[in-house]
């Protein structure tokens, strides 16, 4: 008989009020995720990166925060370095702009998720019925430990080569040359309509009930509208499109 999965031994000790540290923190996903992903890393050497502070406050283990500090940094080298490999004569502010286009809270949490890492986090009782481990800042948060980890037990050198992997994997049009317009089309769209009209793209809102109709006014011009869940992502959405299709 296998095995259950992490999470629902972690469900059983919210329930049974009787943590077993050593059956979650050994636990064989830890092992299983190593062997998929070529890790050679045993369960004591990953289990730190999945620790959320509300399962460390808990149960008095170490959280993570400490390797997200770490991970963030080896994440800047590895993208710092393939972006001027890529790109040897871009200047440094569009260098810039790329790198957080690629490095980001909802690029982090897109990788997280291909690589199934919700499904390995420890939280505490109240997170994780709240599916915390679902949300793009604890999935990116923990993305960033991981990858602290794999740098300190593998090195430089195997951490750019996995993670450049998943990148091409998850998010293949990470190095595109359009993915920063996609990624920043409103500071995109505000950049080129500031330098044609000296005056800025200005955006308006209806609130339709649940939903938003969402307008981009330019030199003073209804240019295009739709109809949004939110203003942030029709606001975006309706930059994106009006680059893509030129209408400036």
């Amino acid at each position: 008989m296998s095995q259950p999965r992490l999470h629902e031994v972690l469900q059983k000790t919210f329930e049974n009020r009787n943590a077993d540290l050593e059956v979650l923190t050994g636990h064989s996903d830890y092992l299983e995720f190593s062997k998929t992903h070529h890790l050679e890393m045993k369960s004591e050497e990953l289990v730190p990166a999945f620790i959320h502070s509300s399962f460390s406050h808990e149960y008095g283990l170490k959280s993570q925060e400490l390797l997200e500090f770490v991970g963030d940094s080896v994440l800047g080298l590895i993208i710092t370095e393939e972006l001027l490999r890529r790109f040897p004569n871009e200047k440094e502010g569009r260098l810039s702009k790329l790198r957080s286009a690629i490095v980001n809270e909802k690029s982090l949490a897109t990788l997280a998720r291909g690589i199934d890492l919700g499904n390995l986090i420890l939280l505490g009782k109240g997170e994780f019925q709240k599916v915390l481990h679902e949300q793009d800042v604890v999935l990116a948060d923990t993305f960033e430990a991981l990858l602290a980890q794999v740098y300190r037990f593998r090195g430089l050198d195997f951490t750019r080569s996995l993670f450049l992997s998943w990148l091409e994997r998850f998010i293949p049009e990470a190095f595109n040359e359009n993915y920063l317009d996609n990624f920043d089309a409103k500071s995109t769209l505000q950049e080129r309509v500031l330098a044609k009209y000296k005056k800025l793209p200005r955006y308006t809102s209806v609130d339709k009930g649940s939903e938003f109709e969402i307008t981009v006014w330019i030199n003073d011009e209804a240019v295009i509208s739709g109809v949004f869940p939110s203003k942030k992502k029709g606001e975006k959405e309706l930059a994106k499109t009006i680059l893509e299709k030129e209408m400036i």
